[in-house]
């Protein structure tokens, strides 16, 4: 037997450690249907295989005490016991996840695992509880064996042992069942290896009198019958041929698992079966690395998020590439405009640039995955919140089919996390209150996800009480963060605006999930660094929705080129809605805002020179103004001139080049130009935020 280098039981770990992340999900998923619905057995179906397959998987990568504990749960998870504890269950696997969780993390972090005291005492009470005494005939021996033992039997077949399946029933009348259980277990111990044995542990249920074995012995099986059948203790006896498992290929992962097969042999003893059903775990017990191998074969590939990004560089490194081949095109046209080489530069140029598209396309996908795979998880936090504060909260999903760079849908989970619990600890009233309001006593959190140009948009409502504008303000006047004649000029949007500061909360009292003023910054730092922007609107009695925009990818765009100041400048291509052409004479002061009338709507005119005042020169007579559409508002931004469209390739600055959330990145260009990009949705924020310039006319 040869055992994996470090790097394959590396590989094989973080295999796991992926696969039992979505096993958890399907727990939580489960959990929650199983409490709406106590006697839905396909669901208990579904919990109870994926705890089998969390069993094996785990037993595979060496953590015995989550293989166990699983184990365990496994025994629990029966329609008979579901039947009688309708209403624990559910409980049992919501808390068995939590529990998981946690065990996965320390063996993630290398630390010693939780003993999972909760989970085990809910086992051991529905364990214990005394079902209903049902007079049946006498149990048949099914001789269904563990992972572990088939893989014992499997290697002993391999050897040329015979392997035998032995059942045993003891004599009724026998008055000391634990005494008759060891005589019999001494006896099948004398006539050859015991690969495996039902019960395990002491003198079978009560009730019962059956005792089955696995049995490898150089002995026939005539001779077993007469060597076991102790007078008086056992009644009748049966041997049977071990049928031939089928084979299956000897990969890592089976090799892992018969190594841990091996040391149960050794004399590790493992914990016993809780018998699962035929039905239910034919395709794991069908082959011994069911749960890995299973994973491992599916038509998917698994790839490490780091290598997508480098074939994504490269990409970029390409377009680059691209783009100054057709400057360079462009210059030879200029020189040679009559050389019949042109025509043929120019279609080779095309016929790389659609494979370059398509290429670039084909990547991108690969990164796109969609919300939903966020969304899954909140049912369960609501459902905590909910629970722990005595509320009736419903949760409403859409849009979870909407696709969003996995990068920047993994940055997004703790702050969508902490909207969803706020509102439900905090947004959403408790049921008498709003019955005295007039509303429904269940409260709705809703979540909704869609494009919007080159953006995402992820919107977290709920219908509560909706922000007091009031308290907000005294909150924050209180610690100091604005004064008292500063916060009575304040707009609504303003005041709302204030939450966002780090160390101020609205809440009455601090509680074990929110309130203690940390959390509505970071999500918005979040944001930013993402360079995408959080809006905020709230109706008092009506609730509150925060509406997060996030680029839909970084890694590139479509962007439109200008120049201010002679400086080059680019903003995305999707944003942009119109451009037009203006002069100073049409421009006009509105509350200390520049703006100017287009049709029949007036708008604000941005000046990008505003975000830095010191840096005013002489303006031109006539402007071009490009019309930006962000987040449902649209504004126009003044430039010098239009350098013209292109496909720009994000390349990140380092902290210590670019501070500014206002630049979203930067590109190169065919000639080596370096272009700023701007973060559109930042522009704003940050112009709304300036005092009146009272200089700048």
């Amino acid at each position: 037997m040869t055992f994996p280098s470090d790097e394959q039981a590396s590989e094989l770990r973080e295999l796991f450690f992926e696969s039992a992340e979505e096993i958890l999900q399907r727990m939580n998923e489960a959990g929650l249907a199983l409490e709406q619905r106590p006697g839905d057995v396909d669901q208990l179906r579904e919990v109870r295989r994926a705890v089998h397959t969390l069993k094996g998987d785990s037993a595979a990568c060496g953590y015995r005490q989550l293989s166990e504990l699983a184990h365990g749960l496994e025994d629990v998870l029966t329609p008979e016991l579901a039947q009688q504890h309708a209403g624990l269950i559910a409980e049992v696997i919501l808390t068995a996840a939590d529990t998981f969780h946690e065990m996965l993390a320390a063996y993630r972090n290398n630390l010693q695992p939780p003993a999972g005291s909760a989970l085990r005492e809910h086992i051991n009470r529905l364990l214990n509880k005394p079902a209903k005494k049902v007079e049946n005939a006498p149990a048949e021996a099914k001789f269904e064996w563990t992972e572990y033992e088939r893989l014992m039997i499997a290697d002993a077949i391999r050897k040329g042992e015979n392997v035998y399946n032995v059942a045993l029933r003891l004599d009724p009348e026998s008055l000391l069942p634990a005494a008759a259980f060891e005589l019999a277990r001494k006896a099948l111990e004398s006539a050859g290896k015991i690969l495996a044995l039902r019960p395990e542990g002491g003198a079978p249920a009560e009730g019962s009198r059956l005792i089955e074995a696995a049995l490898s012995t150089k002995k026939p099986a005539d001779w077993i019958r007469k060597h076991c059948h102790v007078p008086s203790v056992v009644a009748n006896i049966s041997v049977e041929r071990t049928p031939v498992l089928p084979s299956a290929p000897r990969d890592l992962l089976e090799i892992l698992v018969e190594s841990e097969a091996a040391a149960v042999a050794a004399g590790v003893k493992p914990g016993r079966d809780g018998g699962t059903s035929k039905e239910e775990d034919e395709a794991h017990e069908s082959n011994p690395s069911a749960g890995l191998a299973h994973a491992a074969s599916e038509n998917t590939l698994r790839v490490d998020a780091g290598r997508i990004d480098t074939v994504m560089n490269l990409v970029g490194e390409l377009i680059i590439g691209k783009s100054m081949l057709q400057r360079a095109l462009v210059d030879f046209e200029r020189r040679h405009a009559r050389d019949p080489v042109r025509g043929k530069l120019a279609d080779a140029l095309g016929f790389q640039s659609r494979v370059l598209g398509e290429l670039q396309k084909s990547v991108m996908k690969i990164r796109m995955v969609p919300v939903e795979q966020l969304f899954r998880r909140f049912p369960r936090i609501v459902r905590d919140v909910a629970r722990l504060r005595n509320k009736d909260i419903g949760l409403e999903i859409a849009g979870q089919n909407t696709d969003l760079d996995k990068g920047i849908l993994d940055a997004l989970a703790d702050p969508l996390a902490h909207l969803v619990r706020n509102a439900a600890d905090h947004g959403i009233e408790s049921a008498a209150e709003r019955q005295a309001a007039g509303k429904p006593a269940r409260g709705t959190i809703a979540l909704n996800a869609y494009h919007d140009g080159d953006q995402v948009v992820i919107e977290v409502s709920d219908d509560g009480g909706g922000l007091n504008r009031e308290k907000i303000i005294g909150r924050a006047a209180e610690r100091g963060i604005v004064s008292a004649e500063a916060a009575s000029q304040l707009n609504e949007s303003e005041a709302l605006q204030l939450i966002f500061t780090p160390g101020l909360s609205t809440a009455d009292e601090i509680t074990e999930i929110s309130g203690r003023g940390v959390g509505l910054d970071v999500v918005k730092s979040t944001l930013e660094s993402l360079k995408g922007s959080i809006e905020l609107e709230s109706q008092p009695g009506k609730g509150t929705t925060f509406r997060l925009l996030v680029p839909l990818t970084l890694a590139s765009i479509q962007a439109l080129l200008f120049r201010v100041h002679g400086r080059l400048y680019a903003v995305p291509l999707a944003s942009v809605a119109e451009i037009t052409r203006i002069t100073e004479d049409e421009i006009h002061r509105v509350d200390d805002h520049e703006v100017f009338q287009l049709r029949k709507q007036v708008l604000t005119l941005v000046r990008l020179d505003r975000l830095e005042p010191h840096a005013l020169s002489d303006r031109a007579k006539r402007l071009f103004v490009i019309i930006i559409g962000s987040g449902g508002r649209r504004f126009g931004l003044a430039v010098d001139s239009l350098m013209g469209e292109e496909e720009l390739v994000i390349k990140a600055l380092e902290d210590h080049l670019v501070t500014s959330p206002l630049v979203s990145g930067a590109s190169i260009l065919g000639d080596g130009t370096v272009v700023l990009i701007l973060n559109v949705p930042a522009v704003v924020s940050h112009l709304s935020k300036l005092p009146a310039l009272e200089a700048i006319a």
